[in-house]
């Protein structure tokens, strides 16, 4: 008998679903995986996996919700903060072409910076980003930076790293992968 990884189970799935938050890292997903692939679907855990509630950087005030890779690489995940016991915060980090943002902005890195002064952009150190990766985050709590973040060209700069972590074939995250949030995800919210 196959032991199924927790972030896989339905159980996890299940206590995703009744996060507040719910809705929103859903539809953030389902839109990076639309603006990733032509057809999503066809790709789920052969070109991109989902994992939910894993524990990766668990501590007793911060839990993930999910993450989402592409190929070897983590491009999109949602960090609950809690103070005893109590949701107090969401962090929404992305991974994003760094040459198209930069590309389709006409900014550089500083000029990222003052443009869109409540999110926060760093170069990723993953390898499979060949150089070309940067991560965008941004606190729920700070009040209009969720209009910063969707302001950027995101379609643009999402597709370009796509292809190049795809290409770099299948990731090692299938055992973490959970199907029935992919469900959801693909579903938009369906289920």
């Amino acid at each position: 008998m196959t032991t199924i990884h927790p972030s896989a189970s339905d159980a996890n799935f299940e206590e995703l679903r009744q996060d507040p938050f719910f809705e929103v890292a859903r539809d953030l997903a389902a839109d990076y995986l639309a603006d990733a692939f032509d057809d999503p679907a066809a790709g789920e855990a052969d070109r991109w996996t989902l994992s939910a509630l894993p524990s990766t950087d668990y501590t007793p005030d911060r839990h993930r919700l999910f993450t989402l890779n592409v190929g070897p690489m983590e491009v999109l995940y949602i960090e609950r903060f809690l103070e005893v016991g109590e949701i107090v915060d969401y962090r929404v980090a992305l991974c994003l072409s760094r040459s198209a943002l930069l590309g389709e902005t006409g900014l550089n890195p500083e000029g990222l910076a003052m443009r869109y002064p409540l999110l926060r952009f760093h170069d990723t150190a993953m390898v499979s980003a060949e150089g070309d990766g940067v991560v965008v985050d941004w606190f729920v709590s700070d009040d209009g930076a969720d209009d910063q973040f969707f302001d950027l060209p995101l379609e643009k700069a999402i597709r370009p790293l796509a292809e190049r972590l795809v290409a770099k074939g299948r990731g090692p995250y299938a055992q973490f992968h959970n199907r029935a949030f992919a469900a959801a995800v693909l579903a938009g919210g369906e289920r």
